[in-house]
């Protein structure tokens, strides 16, 4: 007979031991992303964050990729002719990324998309279009606390394809060209 064993105690995990959902350790930069080579790193992240960061350097709010970690940026332009305006912005862990129509200076997306920035790769999470949303994913947990990473895959497979035609409109319509107007930009910071 096996001698009977007393229930331990679960371990505890130390802080430095905890890992984050995307692998990387707490309070480590995984750069990994940013460090590969241009080409391989075009094939891994999605083609919005491509054309995002493309109008980010022609708009010099950012200069290198590194840059995209350092906290949060805005960038608002007006192109002539077209009543929507195109917003960039980075605030905590999302990026938003949407054509804007105003009404008494209330923002309306049309569309925005809207990503979980993480180590350099941006993931989808939901699209807003004037008075609907489709969510890709979404967290669990109290705020600011996140468990677990909840995936709707018909959801992400729409935001796939919903992403490469937005990508489609933002490259015709020339949003990295000299003649659009800045109308507010503030820079990353350490």
């Amino acid at each position: 007979m096996e001698p009977e064993r007393k229930d331990e105690e679960p371990k505890k995990q130390d802080d430095e031991a905890r890992i984050l959902y995307a692998g990387v350790q707490e309070g480590k930069i995984c750069k990994s992303c940013l460090e590969m080579p241009e080409e391989q790193r075009k094939t891994m992240i999605l083609e919005i964050q491509q054309v995002a960061e493309e109008i980010l350097k022609a708009h010099k709010v950012i200069t290198e990729l590194n840059d995209l970690l350092k906290g949060e940026w805005f960038l608002k332009l007006q192109k002539p002719g077209l009543e929507k305006k195109l917003v960039l912005a980075k605030y905590g862990e999302e990026v938003f990324v949407g054509l804007y129509t105003y009404s008494d200076d209330i923002p309306i997306p049309d569309p925005n998309l809207v990503l979980l920035s993480q180590n350099g790769f941006w993931y989808p999470q939901r699209i807003e279009e004037k008075f609907e949303e489709t969510v890709s994913s979404f967290f669990t947990g109290a705020y600011g606390d996140y468990d677990f990473l909840n995936i709707v895959p018909e959801n992400v497979e729409k935001f796939q394809v919903f992403q490469r035609d937005f990508v489609k409109t933002l490259k015709n319509q020339g949003w990295n060209t000299p003649d659009i107007e800045v109308l507010e930009k503030i820079l990353p910071k350490n």
